[in-house]
């Protein structure tokens, strides 16, 4: 008997090794696989570290910026650090209970008496508790993924957002100055009589307003900038770079169906929910294994007038009053609320896809016609209103009227490519991949 307890407490102990099936390489595999960018393999929570191949000299491309994000934002590396509770949560779930050792001491005729009790449930509960301890590492890994997913989709809209406010910025600058000649020209037609106060006035109003709004984009961009360098995780650090504008690259023209179907089958997220049901159902079952509990006991007594004496036994619980039926019935709701959050996150993917998708053809649209007509047609108009001034048939203040509306123009184009940019951003998060094929 003392054998068969031995020989199944060393294989509880040595048997049944609980390793954490998803770690951060995987994750870092994973990751490159869908982003193209792996995880800084640096584990120091105070160094930054640029990623091989990533400089800031020669502008910053959106593609560099996520990589940058994935080795030094802040928060997800505070989330990465979630895997640790999970290796914790499974060595926990290997654990046995510690054996229990009575002793009662001899006083007067009374012998020496002790007893050993061993968990012997822990035969049939510990499987199942490490199972679903896997499950929910496994859990912890999907999420972790589809948080660096997330970064990647927020340093993608950021970089837009940047590019659009530096551009905005820049013809803001240069609304102002154009309409500080014409409040110029119009100060000198005041003068020479040739127009009144009131149309003198109008001209400076319009330039206090293209003034108002140069400021505003200035601290806009300021404000952009601050928001992207947070997200690179440069934090107080003093950076200096130039950006690199996205090209408006066309996805691969898919139908929304496949996107969808697509998107259920690489989403993380979703693999998450489903794990959980999966962990829920293992707890179901570890619960249902605590109507019984069995503890193998050994006595022994010290030497009395028959000498040595020892032998093994049982405490087992008998389910009289107390099957359990509280957890196995929390076990239960979890099932039911795992299940109904799998549907719920199934349906938010399948919405997410259709804003996207819907926005993305709708930007290629807006996009098209600032870029095939309408800049075209008011780079034409600059350049015959050019003509028509040295030719001396329009004054200078019509030149300077088309040439702002180019500028108009020019900043629609500006905001049609931040829409495109961050449309495909989305479009390629909410699929799942952001080397989409």
């Amino acid at each position: 008997m003392n054998r068969i307890i031995g020989g199944l407490l060393l294989l509880l102990l040595f048997g049944c090794a609980a390793n954490l099936p998803c770690d951060r390489s995987d994750i870092s595999q994973t990751l490159r696989e869908r982003t193209g960018h792996d995880l800084n393999p640096v584990l120091k929570s105070d160094s930054f570290r640029m990623p091989k191949g990533v400089a800031l000299n020669d502008g910053l491309t959106a593609d560099e910026a996520v990589a940058i994000s994935l080795w030094n934002n802040a928060q997800f590396q505070a989330d990465l650090a979630e895997l640790g509770f999970a290796r914790a949560d499974l060595i926990e779930a290997g654990l046995l209970r510690n054996p229990m050792l009575s002793l009662l001491f001899p006083l007067g005729p009374k012998q020496l008496e002790y007893t050993l009790a061993l968990p012997i449930e822990a035969l049939w509960q510990r499987p199942k508790r490490v199972a679903a301890a896997k499950l929910d590492a496994e859990r912890v890994a999907e999420n972790l993924v589809q948080h660096g997913l997330d970064l990647a989709r927020k340093v993608m809209i950021a970089h837009a957002d940047l590019v659009l406010a530096d551009e905005r910025q820049n013809l803001g600058e240069q609304n102002a100055a154009m309409q500080q000649e014409i409040v110029n020209i119009a100060a000198a037609r005041l003068q020479a009589g040739d127009i009144s106060e009131l149309e003198a006035s109008a001209s400076r109003l319009e330039s206090l307003h293209a003034q108002e709004i140069s400021v505003r984009r200035t601290q806009e961009a300021v404000n952009a900038r601050a928001r992207f360098t947070t997200l690179l995780g440069f934090g107080a650090r003093d950076t200096t770079f130039t950006l690199v504008s996205a090209t408006a690259s066309e996805l691969p023209s898919r139908p929304f169906a496949e996107l969808t179907t697509a998107a259920f089958a690489s989403r993380p997220d979703l693999r998450a929910a489903e794990l959980a049901i999966e962990v829920a159902g293992k707890r179901l079952g570890w619960e249902r294994t605590k109507i019984f509990n069995l503890t193998g006991v050994l006595d022994a007594n010290g030497p009395g007038k028959e000498g040595f004496e020892m032998g093994p036994g049982a405490q087992i619980e008998i389910p009289l009053f107390n099957w359990n039926n509280g957890k196995t019935a929390r076990a239960h709701a979890q099932i039911e609320q795992a299940a109904r959050q799998y549907l719920a996150v199934q349906q938010r993917i399948a919405l997410e896809v259709k804003e996207a998708h819907t926005d993305y053809l709708a930007a290629q649209q807006a996009l098209a016609l600032c870029r095939l007509q309408w800049v075209p047609l008011a780079v034409e108009a600059a350049f015959r209103a050019q003509k028509a001034y040295d030719a001396g048939e329009v004054s200078y203040l019509f030149v300077l009227e088309i040439n702002r509306q180019l500028l108009d123009a020019r900043v629609r184009e500006a905001e049609a490519a931040a829409d495109l940019q961050r449309a495909s951003a989305r479009l390629k998060h909410s699929v799942g991949f952001y080397q989409m094929k």
